[in-house]
């Protein structure tokens, strides 16, 4: 009887561990995403057109950076007329050239003492910013400072870009593992910090793939395993979305584990997964957009990473 009675006890559990995973997902998922478009400029004509093509179900991400309070106003108003949720750009892992002199001023202003080039690990060149240490404290509250300042705007969320900063951190040769370990714990709880700030907001990762797993290896051909974010498990601050930018452009043991992961977490349907392929990769059009539908990604198209501040995606083979 004592056995049987031990059994029901392990069984609820059981049941009800998975009935709050499911509600959470539920919750997670009310809005259901179907499709993308990433658009950085500020034309006229071009946020005309994006506005046409909004969609029940699409994420939109835009760079607040240029444009006016009106042209904000007026795209927040047509994607709620639409059903499209609209998120803004902002960087975690780096410091562009435009930001510089804002974090500057910070500093200054906060009197702290910690100086901008203590907390750089090294400069981006192709798009002229500098990696950014992320367990810095003042550099969290800068984060914390632009996110209150971006959400005054009735945006929908936010996209978190260079999260891929934590592969630096994954193998500095300067660090010891442990400290390593330090920046990437970091990564990960500033993710989780952003989406606990306002958890109605729509929040999406782009790339940092090193994290999405149960597990992080910290090293070399040693190391320790920290934990992930293991988004195929319910999280209530994990990212709503995960972006696989340059998807497809490459093959090798660790993108096929990676899509293995990603796949899984699309199944599991606590976070949705998109890709964004590029024409000037080693991807054809056509082979992107079959393989994200064949996993169940959500595809956006575009010409180039440089050129999306210029041009909208498309979001079929033929469009």
């Amino acid at each position: 009887m004592k056995y049987v009675l031990h059994l029901i006890l392990i069984l609820t559990c059981s049941l009800n561990l998975t009935m709050t995973q499911s509600s959470l997902g539920a919750e997670k998922n009310e809005f259901k995403p179907t499709g993308l478009q990433l658009y950085y400029g500020n034309d006229s004509e071009v946020l005309k057109r994006l506005q046409q093509k909004m969609r029940k179900g699409q994420v939109v991400i835009i760079e607040l950076r240029g444009l006016s309070q009106n042209q904000i106003a007026e795209i927040v108003k047509n994607a709620r007329k639409a059903g499209t949720k609209v998120i803004a750009y902002i960087s975690i892992g780096e410091l562009s050239q435009l930001e510089k002199a804002n974090f500057e001023q910070f500093l200054k202003e906060k009197k702290i003492p910690t100086s901008l080039d203590s907390m750089i690990l090294s400069k981006n060149e192709a798009f002229q910013s500098w990696h950014i240490d992320v367990s810095e404290k003042p550099w969290r509250e800068f984060l914390k400072q632009k996110v209150r300042h971006i959400y005054k705007q009735n945006v929908d969320g936010l996209f978190l870009d260079a999260v891929d900063t934590c592969d630096l951190y994954i193998t500095r040769k300067e660090w010891e593992i442990k400290r390593r370990a330090q920046s990437v714990k970091a990564m990960i709880s500033l993710i989780r910090l952003i989406k606990a700030f306002s958890p109605e907001k729509f929040i999406m990762q782009n790339r940092g793939l090193n994290l999405i797993g149960k597990s992080v290896f910290v090293g070399d051909a040693t190391g320790t395993f920290i934990s992930g974010l293991d988004l195929a498990h319910a999280h209530p601050n994990n990212p709503d979305g995960l972006l696989w930018t340059g998807a497809y452009a490459h093959s090798s043991a660790w993108i096929a584990s990676k899509e293995r992961d990603m796949i899984q977490i699309r199944k599991n349907g606590f976070t949705s997964v998109f890709t964004l392929g590029y024409a000037d990769t080693n991807v054809s059009r056509k082979q992107f957009f079959q393989n994200s539908r064949a996993a169940g990604f959500i595809p956006a198209w575009g010409s180039s990473n440089t050129k999306l501040h210029e041009e909208l995606t498309q979001n079929t083979v033929a469009e």
